[in-house]
C-alpha cells in the first residue's frame, strides 16, 4: 500500500511473513533493511531507493474481542476502568482507518448514557444498551477487518489482466476485482453511515413500549437505529446555509427537531405541540433546567433543559419566515435553531421542501424526528393538531426516563 504524504514523502505499507511461534515478536525481529528488501522484491520490475527514513515502525495485526462490556450496570458508582468499556475492543489493521473511529463512537455510546443516568434523567438499567449495541458493531467490524486484511495480504490481478484472461471490457474487469469490490461494499461501514443499531429501548420499533398510532410505521425512509441523513438548511438568524445534522453539539442532548411543513397548513398543530411541550407532566417540562431563571439570554441549545434541544424547520423561504409571529414562546427561545427548507439537493431534485423530503415526511405537514445524543434516529412521529404529537414522545421518553411522563405519581391511599 502506497500513500503520498508532504513535503515529497511516500508511506509504505508493506505485508511481512509471519510465524506460528507463540513467542515469535516481530518488532524485535524484523530490521530496517529486511522491510526495505521486502519493498524492492514486491514492486519489481520497478526500483525503489530511499534518501532517507523519516519514521518506521514494525505493527502487528490483532483482533481480539471481549465476551463482556459489563460487568454490573448496577453498582453505585461507574468505574469506566473496570466495568464501563475500557479497552474492550481490540481492533489494530489500520488500513482502513477504522481502530480510532470504533473507539470514539464506543466512547460516545457509552458517555451519554452516563450522563442521563448521572444526570438523573434516565434509568440505570439503559447502561446495558452500551454492550447489546457496541458489541455487534465490533463483531461486524472484525469480520470486515479480517476480509480486508486478507484481500491485503493478497496479489490482486490488475483489471488489465482480469480483461487479458477473461476478454472482458476494461470496465467489467475492475468491477471483478475482489478488492475493489469489497471497498466500494463497505463504504457505508467504514464512513458510518451505515452503522445500524437493532431496536431497543432507545430506537423505536413495533414491539417498543410506546405504542401511538403517529409513530412512523415500518416503510417510513427514515431508519431507526441509524444517523439522520444530512440535509442543508437556511439558518433563519444569519442566513448561512448549515448542514441541519450538525448544528446540535454533542452536548448529551436528545435533538428534538420539529419539520414545521408550511405555516399555513401547520400553525394550529405548531402552538398545539409548544403547549402540551409546557404541561407539567411532560416529557420536556419534567426535566426543566433548576438554574431556568438565571440561564443566559446567549445560552443556544439548553435554555430550559439539559437534556433537550429543540430545532425547527419550515417548508419555506428564509425571508418569509418572522419567528416571533410563527412560533411560541417556548420554541421562539430556540431561535439560533429555526431555519428555512429552502435549499435543493440532487438527491431528491423533484422536493419543494429537500430536508422534510430526506426524512420521508410531508413536506407541508412535517412531523417529528428525535435524534439520540450521539446522533442516531430515535423515533418519528407525525405533526398534528391537538395533545397526539407530545403524547406520542411522552410514551417514548418514558420507556426509559427516571420520573413518570405525562401522568401523575401514584400516591399510596391515606
Amino acid at each position: 500500500m502506497v500513500i503520498p504524504r508532504e513535503n515529497n514523502m511516500v508511506r509504505l505499507y508493506i505485508q511481512l511473513a509471519s510465524s506460528t511461534d507463540k513467542d515469535w515478536d516481530p518488532r524485535k525481529k524484523v530490521s530496517e533493511a529486511e522491510v526495505q528488501a521486502s519493498a524492492k522484491k514486491i514492486l519489481q520490475p520497478y526500483r525503489i531507493e530511499w534518501d532517507r527514513i523519516e519514521w518506521y515502525s514494525v505493527y502487528p495485526i490483532r483482533q481480539g474481542i471481549a465476551e463482556k462490556y459489563t460487568l454490573d450496570y448496577r453498582c453505585k458508582r461507574l468505574d469506566l476502568a473496570e466495568d464501563s468499556g475500557s479497552d474492550l475492543t481490540i481492533y489494530e489493521q489500520p488500513k482502513a482507518g477504522q481502530g480510532m473511529n470504533a473507539a470514539f463512537h464506543d466512547a460516545i455510546n457509552l458517555a451519554w448514557k452516563i450522563h442521563h443516568v448521572e444526570g438523573r434523567f434516565a434509568d440505570r438499567s439503559i447502561l446495558t444498551s452500551y454492550e447489546s449495541e457496541r458489541k455487534l458493531i465490533a463483531e461486524n467490524l472484525l469480520n470486515f477487518d479480517a476480509k480486508y486484511a486478507s484481500l491485503f495480504s493478497q496479489r490482486q490481478t490488475s483489471a488489465g489482466e482480469v480483461k487479458a484472461t477473461l476478454g472482458l471490457e476494461e470496465e467489467k474487469g475492475e468491477k471483478d476485482n475482489p478488492f475493489i469490490e469489497v471497498f466500494k461494499s463497505s463504504c457505508e461501514f467504514t464512513t458510518g453511515y451505515g452503522i445500524a443499531y437493532n431496536p431497543n429501548v432507545f430506537n423505536w420499533s413495533s414491539n417498543h413500549p410506546a405504542q401511538s398510532a403517529l409513530f412512523q410505521r415500518k416503510g417510513g425512509s427514515l431508519g431507526t437505529g441509524r444517523v439522520m441523513p444530512p440535509a442543508n438548511v437556511t439558518r433563519v438568524s444569519d442566513a448561512n446555509v448549515v448542514q441541519l445534522e450538525q448544528e446540535v453539539p454533542f452536548n448529551g442532548s436528545f435533538r428534538v427537531f420539529l419539520f414545521a411543513g408550511m405555516p399555513s397548513t401547520t400553525r394550529r398543530a405548531v402552538i398545539d405541540f409548544a403547549s402540551n411541550l409546557m404541561k407539567d407532566k411532560s416529557f420536556y417540562k419534567l426535566y426543566e433546567r433548576q438554574d431556568i431563571a438565571r440561564v443566559s439570554c446567549h445560552e443556544r441549545h439548553n435554555p430550559h433543559s439539559h437534556f433537550f434541544t429543540i430545532c425547527t424547520t419550515f417548508t419555506a423561504s428564509r425571508p418569509t419566515i418572522e419567528i416571533p409571529k410563527l412560533l411560541p414562546a417556548v420554541l421562539a427561545r430556540y431561535s439560533d435553531h429555526v431555519y428555512a427548507d429552502d435549499i435543493w439537493d440532487s438527491r431528491v431534485p423533484g422536493a419543494k421542501a429537500a430536508a422534510h423530503a430526506k426524512m420521508g415526511l410531508d413536506q407541508e405537514k412535517g412531523g417529528v424526528v428525535i435524534v439520540r445524543p450521539d446522533g442516531y434516529v430515535g423515533c418519528v412521529v407525525e405533526l398534528v393538531e391537538g395533545s397526539g404529537t407530545v403524547d406520542a414522545l411522552n410514551q417514548y421518553f418514558g420507556a426509559f426516563s427516571s420520573k413518570p411522563i405525562g401522568k401523575a405519581e401514584s400516591r399510596p391511599q391515606l
